[in-house]
């Protein structure tokens, strides 16, 4: 409980005052930046990075086009980061006040959303870039073990804030699946709920904050790395990590995050990319937390 209370305590701090969805999403990025030793964040300031898929809803364009996601969260426990899970989080923000009423493991859940994106996160397919910018292993939602690779955060209004609630993008599904891209997402299952694919428990959802830490604690948050790193397309996958781990080193290079996380995963770390920033290779994502815990 002690990691969701203070992540509900620094977010609190942080999002005072604010409403708007970039306003708390930056607060929760820098929530994480916050704690201390155990967590770095990182916003990419101006990316605009959208990849295309085939469209696995029913509806819709044949060939949407969107964000890979908002923020990547990468989680391990202390001394374990070959055990590390990642999930590609897409945030939003809501103002239905019964998600906080109290927070309920069966509170009929729903908020607005891109059905575009939850497409994408949902069901996993495999993208190509939209624009010239950069290349992201089109494998990377793909070869997950887990559906938690893609989720969603949503943040809501409590009598004097905001809290914030985790849900596996599979377990979401759309009021009206019609062709429009914008649309109502509900929560189909309960919250809270843990199940095991071939040996590994995820949660399907989290209602607030102390439950997300919770599932973050006991690695419930997130698709196992290391197997997305042991197949025939492993390539592209570990480049991708290597210069997002890179990346963050650089830009926290007091930190021992990055390397624990490369050498748990045996992955290579650019020690000159620092030098390079200008021309740096940039992930494809707005923004990424990594957060090593106690397990």
């Amino acid at each position: 409980m002690a990691l969701g209370a203070d992540l509900k305590r620094e977010f609190s701090a942080l999002a005072k005052g604010k409403r708007k969805e970039i306003d708390l999403f930056r607060a929760f990025i820098n929530a994480f930046n916050s704690l201390g030793a155990t967590s770095i964040s990182k916003e990419y300031h101006g990316n605009s990075y959208q990849v295309t898929f085939n469209q696995s809803r029913g509806a819709g364009r044949p060939q949407p086009r969107c964000e890979l996601c908002d923020v990547v969260i990468i989680q391990y426990p202390k001394g374990n980061a070959q055990s590390a899970r990642i999930t590609f989080n897409q945030a939003k923000v809501t103002d239905k006040r019964h998600f906080s009423t109290p927070p309920r493991k069966t509170a009929p859940y729903s908020f607005r959303a891109n059905l575009e994106q939850w497409d994408l996160l949902a069901h996993r397919p495999i993208i190509s870039s939209a624009v010239k910018k950069f290349k992201p292993a089109p494998n990377l939602l793909s070869d997950a073990l887990l559906p938690s690779v893609g989720s969603f955060g949503v943040f809501y209004p409590t009598t004097t804030n905001f809290d914030f609630a985790y849900f596996v993008a599979k377990e979401l599904l759309p009021v009206n699946n019609n062709k429009s891209a914008s649309g109502t997402l509900y929560m189909s299952c309960p919250m809270h709920s843990t199940h095991r694919i071939s040996g590994y428990p995820e949660t399907t959802g989290c209602s607030c904050f102390i439950e997300f830490g919770k599932a973050l604690d006991e690695g419930l948050i997130g698709s196992p790395i290391q197997p997305m790193l042991n197949n025939n397309t492993q390539k592209q996958v570990r480049s991708w990590l290597s210069d997002l781990l890179s990346d963050l080193h650089a830009s926290n290079p007091a930190s021992a995050i990055p390397k624990e996380l490369a050498s748990g995963l045996e992955l290579n770390i650019d020690e000159s990319i620092a030098q390079k920033a200008s021309t740096a290779k940039r992930p494809s994502i707005r923004a990424v937390i990594a957060i090593k815990t106690e397990g």
